[in-house]
This record gives structure tokens, sequence and C-alpha cells, in this order.
């Protein structure tokens, strides 16, 4: 299935809600699939639960909505979650029994690469996934994520974004 390029980058905002995260996961995942990219069943999941925890971070701590930006960039995805707080994103110390502050330890561990950094609305906080060309390769990126973080991400695009606004 051939990717489109010049249909990238794609947006769209999300309510200042918990509830509205399990939708934007599904919009990331679609957008991925319309991109034409080889998504295994385990690239899906890591790609929900990425997009999930970031968004989740946005909203929580924010209580404003947020713009989710997808982009590929010909050799990773990329999701950019941009909101109003100036503060960059760190992983957190949770105690044992804490129910909440390990989300970005699962982005650390999953994500190719990813970060955090101001912008002139807030901050963007994103990460990429490699893709590979085919549905074979995609085990061998699965299990080299480590290695993949080493390489640089190619340049993006300035395409203009399409956004897309969810109806209240």
């Amino acid at each position: 299935m051939p990717r489109l390029s010049g249909d990238s980058p794609y947006a769209f905002t999300v309510l200042p809600s918990v509830e509205a995260v399990p939708a934007a996961r599904d919009r990331v995942v679609n957008r991925a699939r319309r991109l034409g990219l080889a998504l295994d069943e385990e690239l899906r999941n890591d790609l929900r639960l990425l997009t999930g925890e970031v968004v989740a971070n946005s909203v929580t701590h924010t209580r404003a909505a947020c713009v989710v930006s997808v982009q590929w960039t010909g050799e990773r995805l990329r999701v950019e979650v941009t909101d109003v707080d100036p503060a960059l994103v760190r992983p957190s110390q949770a105690e044992a029994m804490d129910e909440n502050g390990r989300g970005l330890f699962l982005v650390d561990a999953l994500a190719t690469e990813w970060g955090s950094q101001p912008c002139t609305a807030g901050k963007k906080t994103w990460f990429e996934l490699a893709i590979p060309a085919s549905v074979e390769e995609t085990a061998a990126v699965t299990a080299s994520h480590s290695d993949a973080a080493a390489e640089h991400p190619a340049p993006i695009t300035s395409a203009p974004a399409r956004i897309e606004h969810q109806a209240a």
C-alpha cells in the first residue's frame, strides 16, 4: 500500500476530558492506517498506548483542550500533543502504591524517541515510532527500539497542517 507523504501532517483538537482520550487514540491509529503504514498488532498497541499517555497527561494536567498532530517523516510516525502549559514534561518518581506517575516511563520504553519542547502555545510533547517498510520488518524494528533511538529523525517538511475540530 502506498504511503501518502503530501497528505501529512494531520491535526485535530481533543476536548479537556479524560473521556476524550480513547477517541484521540483511535484517530491517531486510523490516520496511520490511512497513510498506508505497516502496523502489526504490537505497533498498533504501542501507538495507542503512547498516544493515550501523552494526551491524558495533557488534558489531566492542563484541564484545557490540546491539539494532536500526526506526521509521517518518511521513516517514523511522529505524534505531537500541543497544550497551553509551558512546563516541560519529565518522568516523575511514582511510589509502589501510586496509581499515577508511570506514563512517561512507558513512553520512554516504547517510543523510538520522545521529548517535550516549548512553543508559542505552551509546549509540545511528542514521540516517534520507527515504522518498517513492510509488515515483515516490523518484528525487527520493534526488537531494536534502543538501536533506533540513536538515529536522528528525518526532517519534517513544512506542509500546512489540516486541522479538524471535534464537536463539543
